[in-house]
């Protein structure tokens, strides 16, 4: 029985790598979310634990208490560790029985990320990995055991003379599913072992790209319940896989394995194109097989553009809400160190630049709710009349830019009234400072030393220098010279690095999910093909060319990519607009509920696609004879 599971197996070579080529990646992308998760739960402890290394803090007499815990005394207080950390409120409970407990305080953080406590984070994991999982199980369900349907049904005359001989179906269950189990097993352990090294790639440019929002490094770690919930939808999709076609196939007489499907005459659509007719009589009278077909495009198209629609709306958000200001260097100083201040500058050297002296000033009557006046001395006594920010004040995240005044002639301000004029002017840097309750007023020199008795220097620089911190750290210390400043610049490398990082999930999602379904695509197309090959050799012994048949298979993968992207249409409009909802109700987003363009191109690609191996398998057939392609197939 093992012996002709093997037979099988080597017979056929290219259904085996197929389906062991498709389990590959469905491991790698499944298993990858429960090893990713495990690394940032480690690493989550491990920050924990520099900053509170105990499970609990205990005030009172513990001197004299043994057990399988670590004490430390510090600050009055015992630090305690528990051999296993799980027990930790039971042995709490155990102690404080045998010596008073004047204040027990637990480190919840740590203990929840062991899933102890409420506040329970590792239930959260094991709830996000199980829906990330059962998502991507669903679609690479579909896509596998398409695959090995097709297997089975090519087998279908083994199986047939196998029950004429006797064979039971329990016999022939045992020896398909060996075959698909072999396969299976050897997927998935050369899955695991790429996803550890993919895993590690990930996790090596996070820790480059993200090293100063992490303040650490991450490092791999397979934690095995996290690892669990990937392997058991795993073993599902095996065990679903194997045995659905096989039951389908089983129900079946033997003679009725036999049977050859016809064409039905009622499928034509009397169109004088021959090509169109031929095309869609041949999808009409192969609906079952091209089933399968269409459910890897709905499935491909479904997750193809939900991925791509929560990466652009989460780039959207982050392109409107985190504003990071044009300028790379800010420094601030005191009005006497102005020289240094610009001599600094000069010796930095800019692309942009605008240095100035500034002061606030509260004002003393009621203007439009304006509270107070940044004055600088950038001249022109012009009052910058623009409001650009977002208010985080609401539960909402709302983008606001309007115009201040209608009109303003006047300005008091400590005694002295200056007459200014309206402006949107706004000078190189100061698009940050444009905030509700203030506003900007540039003042010629005199009448800036008149307003403000005491001012500070202040420089913003565009610079394609590097290394800032140290630059101005270094130019401090030789020169005296006390500057505060703020290097925008590594704030803006660490919003790139982090948007890279999402472009960089998403291809990557998307690149497993589109082998996987090019991989199952090619399966199925070229076991349609496979299972036509007689037809085909009959239609050019009548002398039909090769252009008209390729013109056919054409027109049956427009209809078969129409169909799939068209069921798909709804479900992606569903999730589309749950997203736009949810990130709605915090943030304003002007993006639109559905990306059409996204949407003709995955139609587009899919098409492609099916053409593509359609078009490949047929080439197959193309360069063998005639009597090669009508002749039957053996049993192994």
């Amino acid at each position: 029985m093992i012996g002709l599971s093997l037979r099988y197996i080597k017979h056929n070579k290219k259904q085996t790598f197929t389906i062991v080529f498709g389990t590959v990646l469905a491991s790698i992308l499944m298993l990858s979310v429960g090893i990713l998760f495990s690394s940032f739960r480690a690493y989550l402890i491990e920050k924990v634990l520099e900053e509170n290394n105990y499970h609990v803090r205990i005030k009172g007499d513990l001197d004299g208490v043994k057990g399988d815990f670590s004490l430390n005394y510090q600050d009055g207080e015992y630090l305690i560790k528990f051999e296993d950390i799980k027990q930790t409120y039971n042995k709490v409970t155990e102690i404080c029985k045998k010596v008073q407990c004047d204040k027990i305080v637990y480190n919840v953080r740590l203990l929840s990320l062991y899933g102890i406590g409420n506040n329970n984070y590792l239930d959260l994991f094991k709830k996000i990995i199980f829906v990330i999982v059962f998502i991507l199980g669903v679609s690479v369900f579909f896509i596998i055991y398409n695959s090995f349907q097709i297997g089975i049904t090519k087998k279908r005359r083994d199986i047939a003379l196998f029950k004429m001989i006797g064979a039971s179906n329990a016999c022939l269950y045992k020896i398909f599913f060996v075959e698909g189990l072999f396969c299976f097993l050897v997927g998935i352990c050369l899955g695991f072992g790429l996803s550890l090294f993919i895993d590690i790639g990930i996790i090596n440019l996070m820790n480059e790209i993200l090293s100063e929002v992490l303040g650490g490094r991450i490092k791999l770690y397979i934690y095995i319940p996290f690892l669990m919930i990937p392997l058991i939808f795993i073993l599902i999709i095996v065990f679903l896989s194997v045995f659905i076609p096989l039951f389908r196939v089983m129900k079946y007489k033997a003679m009725d394995l036999f049977k050859e499907s016809k064409l039905d005459k009622h499928f034509s659509l009397h169109l004088k194109n021959f090509t169109l007719n031929y095309a869609y009589i041949n999808y009409k009278r192969n609906q079952k097989k091209y089933r399968s077909l269409i459910v890897c495009v709905f499935i491909l198209t479904l997750l193809f553009n939900s991925f791509v629609n929560l990466q652009n709306y989460t780039l959207k958000i982050l392109n409107d809400y985190i504003r990071i200001p044009k300028y790379d260097l800010k420094l601030v100083s005191s009005e006497s160190d102005y020289n240094k201040l610009k001599t600094f500058v000069l010796k930095l050297g800019s692309q942009k630049k605008t240095m100035y002296q500034s002061c606030i000033q509260e004002l003393n009557y009621d203007l439009k709710d304006i509270n107070y006046v940044m004055v600088t001395d950038l001249g022109g006594n012009e009052v910058i009349n623009l409001v650009d920010e977002i208010d985080l004040s609401s539960d909402k995240a709302i983008k606001k830019k309007y115009e201040i005044f209608q009109s303003l002639d006047y300005l008091n301000l400590n005694g002295i009234n200056l007459k200014v004029k309206l402006t949107q002017n706004i000078p190189f840097g100061f698009e940050n400072e444009l905030i509700t309750g203030r506003i900007i007023l540039n003042l010629n020199r005199n009448d800036f030393e008149k307003v403000c008795p005491i001012s500070s220097s202040n420089v913003l620089i565009k610079t394609d220098r590097n290394d800032l911190d140290k630059i101005v750290k270094n130019y401090a210390s030789k020169n005296q010279f006390d500057v505060s400043y703020i290097n925008v610049k590594k704030a803006s490398e660490i919003m790139n690095n982090f948007v890279l990082l999402i472009k960089f999930f998403t291809f990557f999602c998307v690149l497993l999910i589109s082998l996987i379904a090019v991989f199952a695509f090619f399966n199925i197309v070229s076991a349609n093909i496979q299972f036509r090959k007689k037809e085909f050799a009959t239609l050019k012994s009548l002398g039909l060319i090769n252009l008209k048949i390729s013109l056919c298979l054409l027109f049956e993968s427009l209809i078969v990519s129409f169909k799939g992207v068209i069921y798909s249409f709804p479900f992606i409009l569903i999730i589309s607009n749950s997203l736009y909802k949810n990130l709605g109700s915090y943030f304003d987003i002007s993006l639109g509920i559905f990306d059409y363009p996204l949407f003709l191109f995955s139609f587009i690609m899919c098409f492609s696609l099916i053409f593509i191996c359609m078009i490949f398998s047929h080439l197959n057939l193309y360069h063998r004879s005639l009597i090669w392609n009508i002749k039957n197939e053996n049993l192994v």
